[in-house]
């Protein structure tokens, strides 16, 4: 018989690649872990992880296994998000992943409203990757994310918050500085400040300038930001370095001295769309729901609806 403690040891060493790290979260024995999961393994017949590898890596039997303990154990979870919607009672813990060119503009503009309008709800927020929140929704680590879609990722349902439009931000002196509004053919990638590959914000950047960036033109970029601060790149082009895009929340929060280095874009406005994300069939209904509208509630109204003349780019990254 496979016992939920298994699952429960199973998943650990999948989220820490260590059987001893894996027995210190569980708050048990290696020895105690490590046998538990033999057991699970003579039951199935399978070998589920390849020991000799540090750290520990699932064989590929072992992700099929895995992915499905993770459901499990979520539907087990279930069951008193069940009891407590029933009760109706706007409680309990929110696991949220954020990708880093949305956190600083997107959550102050809805955290504090949230944790004041429900006292008994606790937010637990990290600023990720898109791929980072993949995982973690998948290791059960995440309860929802708020990312750029769409992803193209059968795992994961999205459900579509608002739109950002994109904006030029060009330094002073800078060519293009003279113009009014810009293009995406105006757009060089020789000149761009750009975050790191790994971030979808690079991903969509490289779709409007000169079309699609092929694997030459990727490395174009005399200087590439490696981080996921939109910050960082606002600063540089403050100091009269280059030219970026900055989606709309984070030119609203610009100070008044930098605005004279916004340009808009030209038709069709490159827009992204913001979501949340989920994976597999949701507990913690309630409380995603919650979260829906207080972030629906912060966001501008002109935001919230895709408008003829915009154009969704993709939120892969390159």
């Amino acid at each position: 018989m496979i016992t939920h403690t298994q699952l429960e040891y199973l998943v650990a060493v999948d989220r820490h690649g260590s059987f001893s790290e894996a027995a210190n979260r569980c708050f048990v024995t290696q020895p105690t872990l490590s046998m538990q999961i033999q057991k699970l393994e003579i039951e199935l017949g399978v070998t589920l992880f390849d020991r000799g590898r540090k750290p520990v890596e699932a064989t590929p039997i072992g992700k099929a296994v895995i992915d499905r303990a993770y459901r499990t154990l979520r539907e087990f979870r279930g069951i008193v998000e069940v009891v407590r919607e029933q009760r109706e009672t706007e409680s309990g813990e929110l696991r949220l992943g954020i990708i880093p060119t949305l956190g600083p503009y997107l959550l102050p503009r809805f955290i504090p409203d949230l944790l004041t309008g429900y006292p008994l709800i606790r937010v637990t927020i990290q600023e990720m990757s898109t791929a980072d929140i993949v995982e973690g929704l998948r290791r059960d680590l995440l309860d929802v994310g708020i990312a750029a879609t769409p992803l193209e990722d059968k795992r994961i349902r999205e459900t579509p918050l608002f739109y950002e439009p994109f904006y030029g931000y060009v330094s002073a002196g800078h060519r293009l500085a003279d113009k009014k509004c810009l293009s995406t053919g105006d757009l060089s990638p020789d000149e761009m400040i750009l975050l790191d590959s790994g971030h979808c914000l690079y991903g969509q950047v490289s779709q409007l300038c000169t079309g699609t960036w092929d694997k030459t033109d990727q490395g174009a970029a005399r200087l590439r930001f490696v981080g996921g601060s939109l910050e960082g790149l606002m600063r540089i082009v403050e100091s009269g370095h280059g030219v970026t895009l900055l989606p709309e929340l984070a030119v609203m929060a610009l100070s008044p001295a930098f605005k004279g280095l916004i340009r808009p874009l030209k038709s069709p406005v490159p827009v992204r769309e913001v979501s949340l994300i989920t994976h597999g069939d949701g507990v913690k209904t309630r409380l995603l729901e919650i979260l829906r509208r207080s972030v629906l509630n912060g966001v501008p109204d002109g935001l919230k609806v895709k408008r003829r003349g915009w154009r969704i780019i993709g939120a892969k990254p390159a």
